[in-house]
């Protein structure tokens, strides 16, 4: 009876500490503007392939989310409030390039479906996620795992998608059918004091992607110069 007792206790206990989905939905939109490093990789079964990206990423709550990728391509890509996605690399005539390629062959999702899945996980959007997820949660808000099943079923959706974090999301990850596999891992977790610094250091990071391509395409004009004498 006391062994019985006790166990009750400890069910009791876990059942009460258990984390559930309104209160990590709660958790997540507390999240505060933040600049993290950021490490892709994409795994190719069939042929053997790993395909890797890094950078930083700049989020500012219910405003924008930015990936400033620094290899293997510099590039700034920006998610608005709108949910559109686009590019903001400098081009040589000063306009804004299209938004990234997403046709892929490999059915793991594209830089759009990444990019929503986490504002709206950062932002604790639950309506949003159910929409188009199943959603499975572990854990508790010190660290926690969000499994997501998607609710299409096609053969170019990812078989499944996993979210993990604590006060900062660190991880995605995805799968698909043919076992390629996505990982998207963010650390080095930055707090910004509010929304005005996040913008201030996103217009830093756009002039400086600016001057970047700038000094490339001087090095090209000298280069082109010279070959012409």
């Amino acid at each position: 009876m006391k062994y019985f007792a006790a166990g009750l206790v400890l069910l009791c206990s876990l059942h009460a500490q258990a984390f559930e989905l309104d209160e990590w939905q709660e958790w997540q939109a507390a999240t505060p503007a933040f600049q993290s490093q950021i490490e892709q990789s994409r795994w190719l079964e069939e042929a053997q392939i790993r395909v890797h990206a890094s950078g930083q990423m700049l989020f500012t709550p219910y405003e924008a989310l930015v990936w400033q990728w620094l290899s293997p391509v510099p590039r700034l890509i920006e998610l608005d409030k709108a949910g559109q996605l686009l590019d903001l690399s400098p081009t040589e005539d000063g306009a804004t390039a299209a938004p990234p390629l997403e046709k892929s062959d490999d059915n793991l999702p594209g830089e759009q479906q990444i990019a929503t899945l986490l504002m709206h996980a950062l932002s604790g959007d639950l309506v949003a996620l159910e929409k188009n997820y199943h959603l499975l949660l572990k854990g508790d808000r010190d660290s926690w795992e969000l499994i997501l099943l998607p609710r299409n079923r096609s053969e170019t959706a990812p078989k499944k998608l996993t979210l993990e974090g604590g006060r900062f999301i660190n991880e995605l990850s995805a799968t698909s059918s043919e076992d390629n596999k996505l990982t998207l891992e963010l650390s080095d977790h930055h707090r910004l004091v509010d929304a005005e610094g996040a913008q201030l250091l996103f217009e830093a990071l756009q002039e400086k992607a600016a001057a970047q391509q700038n000094s490339e395409n001087d090095a090209e004009n000298k280069e082109g110069n010279g070959e012409e004498n």
